[in-house]
């Protein structure tokens, strides 16, 4: 009972038996109803082939070839003696009688098994109900009817009406029908008339419903197995394992999932590979810068004044360039686990871009770049003024490095929409490849396409994933266009001042 598709086919079996036998009891409460049209329907056969007969006896006896005497009523009440007394007329178990127009059973007049008397038994239906006309088509057609017998259980029973020729003639009589009774069938009788049928229809759905349930139940646990032996096969460390999307709405959900599970995992991987590999050799040459000039210096390789001086500095600036390397993935580190709290004041655009002008203006005037700054709109945000500071620091930095003399750095901000601004800053340097953009905000990504700065060196590949950091802990997304040969665009949003950031976007 461990498997899914066992479980799935045992819950179909049960279904289908708890199906089953609430049809069987409604089947069995509603048998009574049943019974009496079974009964009914046979009484119905049999007495409108006794009437017929009956009738063709009487008429037959009515007849008389010229100069025969006319048969009388003692005539026809001998003949209609004869019929109902005849052996292997009716089965031993059913009762014939002629009944007058009230209903009541005419004495003498009557065919019954041999512990059944039909004296005073009375046909309650048609003292309520006249008989329709003689000679009309709804005298032809049998009457369902009970006839009540003192002492004994009513009978079922159904009249017909006699011919005219022959009610003419028992006309002494006040003879109106003639009826054929029997006891209701059992209920055991009636079981035993359906039981194969309902066991044969019951067998052939449980084989139908076995074969189908299997069917379905392999379509749910099929593809749960393959996406369970994918899920091995990724803890074993094969991240490139997936698993088609087949089966129910829910399962192809789930292999869907799995896969881009498995894709973000194989990605994380890679990325903590190249991570390793980043950070390693962004180590490496400034270690071994500070190995070399150190041990230089006490081996006694260098030892004028001038050259130790220089050798000092080498391994201060590259000290220093460890230490902003390592400062940087601290605070990588903390902003994306919540350490760092982000202060929501009232940042005045305007204000930021100032302080952003003094500090780059004179270096993009060494480079021959017009830097403007253009705000617009609000211009009031909600957030860290230090931590903005740090988002622009970056992005400016990079216009910068990559734009060529001559070119332009743009800083913009407008209103988006209702409660947001869009802060945009654009160079006009060589663009990056489409390939590239969505990786930009990744740690350390390098671009594999020749892209050199053209003022400048390469940063760590740190800048950009602390910058959306900051963005996304302020509830504001950031993201890049780009153009080649024409220039790249960075753009974030900001909620504006008086406006909370949402507690989603903020970690």
């Amino acid at each position: 009972m461990g498997s899914l598709q066992v479980r799935l086919l045992f819950t179909y079996l049960f279904i289908i038996a708890v199906t089953l036998f609430l049809a069987a009891l409604s089947l069995f409460l509603q048998i009574g109803g049943y019974r009496d049209d079974i009964s009914y329907g046979n009484l119905e056969d049999l007495g409108r082939l006794i009437n017929a007969q009956a009738n063709a006896e009487l008429q037959a006896r009515l007849e008389t070839a010229p100069g025969d005497p006319v048969p009388t009523t003692n005539d026809l009440l001998l003949t209609l003696r004869s019929f109902l007394g005849r052996p292997n007329r009716v089965s031993a178990e059913t009762a014939l009688a002629l009944v007058d127009a009230n209903g009541r059973v005419i004495p003498g007049l009557t065919s019954s098994p041999a512990d059944l008397s039909l004296d005073n038994a009375v046909v309650r239906d048609l003292a309520s109900q006249p008989l329709p006309p003689p000679g009309s088509p709804a005298a032809l057609e049998p009457r369902r009817c009970r006839l009540e017998v003192p002492g004994r259980q009513p009978l079922l029973c159904v009249s017909m009406a006699l011919e005219p020729e022959v009610l003419q003639a028992l006309s002494e009589t006040g003879a109106a029908a003639i009826i054929v009774a029997r006891p209701a069938a059992s209920l055991g009788e009636i079981v035993g008339d359906l039981m194969p049928r309902l066991l044969f229809s019951g067998l052939i759905g449980v084989a139908a419903a076995l074969v189908l349930g299997f069917a379905f139940s392999q379509s749910v646990a099929a593809p749960l197995r393959n996406i369970a032996r994918a899920a091995r096969s990724v803890a074993r460390g094969n991240y490139r394992q997936r698993v088609p999307a087949t089966g129910p709405r829910e399962v192809r959900d789930l292999a869907a999932n799995f896969n881009r599970m498995t894709e973000e995992v194989q990605r994380s991987q890679q990325t903590l590979r190249d991570f390793l590999a980043n950070i390693s050799h962004e180590l490496k040459t400034p270690l071994t810068s500070i190995r070399g000039f150190s041990e230089a210096i006490l081996d006694g390789t260098i030892d004028d004044p001038e050259g130790i001086q220089r050798s000092a500095r080498v391994i201060s600036d590259e000290s220093a360039r460890v230490l902003r390397l390592v400062q940087e993935l601290l605070d990588l580190s903390r902003i994306e686990s919540g350490q760092v709290s982000m202060e929501q004041n009232d940042v005045d655009l305007n204000e930021l871009f100032a302080h952003l002008a003094d500090v780059f203006s004179l270096r993009a005037e060494e480079h021959g770049i017009r830097l403007e700054f253009a705000p617009s709109g609000t211009a009031r945000v909600r957030g860290d003024f230090d931590r903005l500071e740090q988002v622009m620091n970056n992005l400016i930095d990079n216009a910068l490095r990559y734009t060529p003399p001559g070119g332009t750095v743009r800083v913009t901000c407008r209103d988006l929409q209702p409660g947001t601004i869009q802060v945009a800053v654009s160079d006009t340097g060589p663009g990056i490849p489409s390939e590239d953009l969505p990786h930009l905000f990744e740690r350390f990504y390098r671009s594999r396409t020749t892209r050199e700065p053209a003022n400048g060196r390469k940063g760590y590949g740190l800048g950009l994933a602390i910058a959306r950091e900051i963005v996304r802990a302020h509830g504001g997304e950031i993201w890049a266009t780009s153009e080649l040969g024409r220039g790249t665009t960075f753009v974030f949003t900001l909620p504006i001042a008086g406006r909370a950031a949402p507690r989603a976007a903020a970690r």
